[in-house]
């Protein structure tokens, strides 16, 4: 329960008379009980790119599998508070990812049965939707649609991308009114540890996302999360920053709230490529990766807590 007090003065002027006014006005807004950190599933990937190149990835952050039944996934569409949902099936692996693509898959198809990007047909773990009906087509979901992860009963959010209620126009946008949510792959951030669980006042949707251009398909299948490198109870004391990602120039600095014992970078392969070790620990790291070749990496940090945070990082231009 959070409760707010606003004074509100507001001055009211006529010909003849000036009034001073304060209002007083009691804002109460109550929350659901929210999900714990690496508790419950939660959207890694959203995919809407070109043609009928659409995708969501679900990732497990628990370390235990977890049954997809019950769980549905579909979209708000334009603004509606009413969604279209489809139901899931299989079994997520601790850790582990999910990948739902939209069912278009003929070669031959043109127009609106354009077939889904090869890329995504490789790793996708179902296929679904494959038919557009206007009144139910949850998969269809564009850059104004907000797209829930619900479980239970139909009622129960485990999480969201945008604002349910709210028709953003062609897409939910940042700051600087850069479209996020349409002709975009976004992936969740490494620190996030746990869905949307509440409809936001606000869509900030580089607050939880990163942003990689239309129809980049190379990260589905797998997500990185702080939840997979630490306990539950290590996540609030071990913390790490890296910048700037992407590194145009390869050289990258990195800090933690923990000393490093070490920092290794592997390629996405899994192939270790670079390392340095730390005799005495250290909190801050600038770091010259000019050698390695431009690409996505994973940059491993060893605290000497234990602790082991990775970050993925995008090396040259």
């Amino acid at each position: 329960m959070v409760k707010e007090i606003i004074y509100l003065c507001i001055l009211i002027s006529t010909y003849n008379m000036k009034r001073l006014l304060l209002l007083t006005l009691s804002v109460i807004t109550s929350f659901s009980i929210q999900a714990q950190d690496c508790d419950d599933l939660f959207i890694s990937e959203y995919v809407v790119g070109s043609g009928n190149n659409r995708a969501l990835e679900i990732y497990n952050p628990t370390d235990a599998a977890v049954d997809l039944f019950g769980y549905k996934v579909g979209r708000f569409r334009d603004g509606s508070g009413t969604p279209m949902l489809l139901d899931l099936a299989g079994t997520i692996p601790a850790f582990g990812t999910y990948v739902i693509a939209i069912d278009k898959r003929d070669p031959n198809g043109t127009g609106f049965e354009e077939q889904v990007d090869l890329a995504i047909q490789a790793v996708a773990d179902t296929f679904v939707n494959p038919v557009y009906v206007q009144a139910n087509s949850p998969f269809y979901f564009n850059g104004d649609d907000a797209v829930p992860l619900i479980k239970g009963d139909g009622t129960t959010i485990v999480d969201l991308v945008g604002r349910i209620g709210e028709d953003p126009g062609t897409a939910w946008a940042d700051a600087n009114g850069t479209w996020w949510t349409t002709d975009k792959t976004l992936i969740r951030k490494p620190g996030v540890l746990s869905g949307v669980t509440i409809n936001p006042v606000a869509f900030v949707v580089e607050a939880e996302w990163d942003s990689l251009p239309e129809d980049t398909f190379t990260e589905l299948g797998w997500h990185n999360c702080d939840c997979a490198s630490v306990g539950v109870n290590d996540a609030e004391t071990a913390k790490m920053n890296m910048f700037p990602n992407p590194a145009a120039d390869k050289q990258l600095m990195i800090s933690t709230s923990v000393e490093m014992e070490s920092i290794q970078v592997f390629n996405i392969i899994g192939q270790e490529k670079d390392r340095v070790n730390f005799a005495y620990g250290a909190t801050t790291q600038r770091y010259n990766l000019e050698h390695l070749r431009t690409g996505v990496y994973v940059v491993r940090v060893t605290m000497s807590n234990g602790a082991i945070l990775s970050r993925k990082v995008m090396l040259g231009q």
